[in-house]
């Protein structure tokens, strides 16, 4: 039987100190949390001849009021890529129990997938749910300087207390900080244009404000002086965002295709929600297409350290109807899971003004866009100014984590966690859920669990560049290529007893639709294909 202590989120009820102080509730640091404090000691009773287990304390920070992370700051009309299933923390579900095509989804037999509302609704219940049942506290409006952290361990080897101030008169002594936020993405409400304009002369917004913009306003309300009011817009951003705007430009704005305009600086694989595959699936579809090609006769060794080894798996998928791409004459250089149903491509293939001339470097007071190559381009409607044109900020990149700016610690140490892209995506509920069983093994060492949790390195030269990185490369294999990296996670996380009997139900996990044999032979056949091909060094 397990202990609790039921808490209280007011603020003056804090303690002095916890087991765990969790920086950022967002997607990863509510997983963290709640897979933590529902298998801390419950699984696993090594350290314990007891059958009485305690669940440890922890208290988490968030500088918006709730928790949700990003959700709190993201635009209103955005919902989930991917369906609801898939998102969220390990013990409580996001879907509705009748998961059917007429709640929340696009098109008749698409699953939910949960508005920017619902989401914090359902971060706020969860929260609820914890501090009911566990000693959980959340502090909101309260930020936290990592650079305080200290390192150092006690002559046993154990982690001490440490106290950290939160403020001026608070402070609170904790075991061990867990840091949740090095997946926030950035958004364009928050992280501005890379590219330069003059503010009296160009109107660019991030889209956040798109709603609530003037123009917009008197369109949406389709009153008289429409035609009088009309406005062009200029979308520059080719991401997940950027689909976003133009699909809201179009069903809400009732907006002219033609009146659209959209910067593409690279061309991306995007990810068929009909037909959804996970990243090891990928995975396995590269080396099978490039296993057949080698037998046909074509150099394995040059296939597998080309570009060709995952445009090969992509190009399959494409014709399993997994991903799809706006142009079939464009081979897409970049793939950053972004999400479309075939309602939704057909709907932005409606707007034929698609510029294709790489980044945008800055907008001139005529509206004229220069671009990274120094090429210009002119604003494509003859009776325009740049008074009845809108430029919409959508080209933050989510996943360039510009906060973080030096090299990240081990995901494991003596009084510090520092959560990280362990997995991938969508969402990254399931690297936070993972990294927090892992917590939970007591008779693994910190050594142990960072050679389970490989990850990749961010290229601090990409930060300095004047337009910022451009993630989301194709590339080509290599042993600490992402995907690599993941199935090197997860080949380990399959052998160790607790964790392998664990992930195969988490709601979180991307194969859950398979057993833990169909898992095996299928990691295993990439492993054997990746040693064979010294991608990876045989054991």
């Amino acid at each position: 039987m397990c202990t609790n202590s039921p808490s209280s989120s007011s603020p003056s009820s804090l303690p002095d100190r916890c087991d765990y102080l969790i920086i950022g509730g967002g997607a990863t640091g509510m997983a963290f949390a709640d897979t933590l404090l529902h298998h801390t000691n419950n699984d696993d009773k090594t350290s314990s001849s007891s059958s009485e287990c305690v669940r440890p304390s922890v208290v988490m920070l968030d500088k918006h009021p709730g928790p949700g992370g990003q959700w709190n700051d993201s635009y209103d009309f955005v919902r989930l890529h991917q369906p609801s299933n898939m998102y969220g923390v390990e013990s409580t579900k996001l879907e509705p129990d009748d998961d059917n095509a007429n709640n929340n989804a696009d098109t008749e037999g698409e699953a939910h997938r949960a508005k920017r509302s619902e989401i914090l609704d359902y971060y706020q219940r969860v929260r609820q749910n914890l501090e009911h049942k566990f000693d959980f506290h959340f502090l909101g409006d309260t930020t936290f300087n990592m650079d305080l952290i200290e390192n150092g361990n006690t002559d046993d080897g154990t982690a001490p207390d440490v106290e950290y101030k939160l403020d001026e008169k608070r402070s609170i002594r904790a075991k061990k900080v867990v840091d949740a936020r090095y997946l926030e993405p950035d958004l364009p409400v928050h992280v501005g244009p890379k590219f330069t304009f003059n503010s009296d002369k160009i109107n660019c917004i991030p889209v956040n404000s798109l709603p609530t913009s003037t123009s917009f306003a008197t369109i949406d309300k389709g009153t008289s002086t429409t035609s009088e009011v009309k406005q062009n817009y200029v979308i520059i951003g080719a991401g997940k965002t950027g689909m976003d705007a133009i699909v809201y430009l179009l069903e809400q704005g009732r907006v002219d295709p033609d009146d659209i305009m959209w910067i593409v600086p690279h061309e991306a694989w995007i990810t068929a929600r009909e037909n959804i595959g996970s990243c090891m699936e990928l995975l396995h579809t590269c080396t099978k297409e490039t296993q057949k090609s080698s037998s046909g006769g074509a150099s394995k060794s040059s296939s597998v350290t080309s570009k060709e080894f995952f445009q090969n798996g992509f190009l399959k998928w494409e014709m399993q109807g997994k991903v799809y791409r706006f142009d079939k004459d464009i081979l897409p250089t970049k793939f950053k899971d972004a999400t479309l149903s075939k309602s939704e491509l057909a709907l932005l293939q409606q707007v034929k003004r698609v510029v294709r001339n790489g980044r945008v470097k800055s907008i001139e007071d005529d509206g004229t866009l220069t671009f990274a190559d120094g090429t210009t381009l002119d604003l494509p409607w003859s009776s325009s100014s740049t008074k009845d044109t809108t430029f919409i900020h959508c080209s933050a990149g989510a996943f360039n984590y510009s906060k973080q700016t030096q090299k990240p610690p081990p995901i494991f140490g003596p009084n510090r966690i520092s959560v990280q892209d362990v997995y991938g995506t969508p969402g990254f509920c399931f690297v936070g859920s993972v990294i927090g069983r892992l917590e939970t093994i007591t008779n693994l060492s910190d050594e142990e669990k960072n050679a389970m949790c490989l990850c990749p390195i961010p290229d601090a030269s990409q930060a300095k560049l004047p337009l910022g990185p451009s993630g989301g490369d194709i590339g080509i294999i290599s042993s600490d290529h992402g995907l690599v990296q993941r199935l090197s996670n997860l080949r380990t996380w399959m052998t160790q007893k607790e964790m392998r009997e664990w992930i195969v139900k988490n709601r979180l996990f991307n194969l859950r639709h398979c057993s833990a044999e169909e898992i095996d032979t299928m990691v295993q056949d990439m492993w054997t294909f990746l040693e064979d091909s010294n991608v990876v060094s045989r054991e």
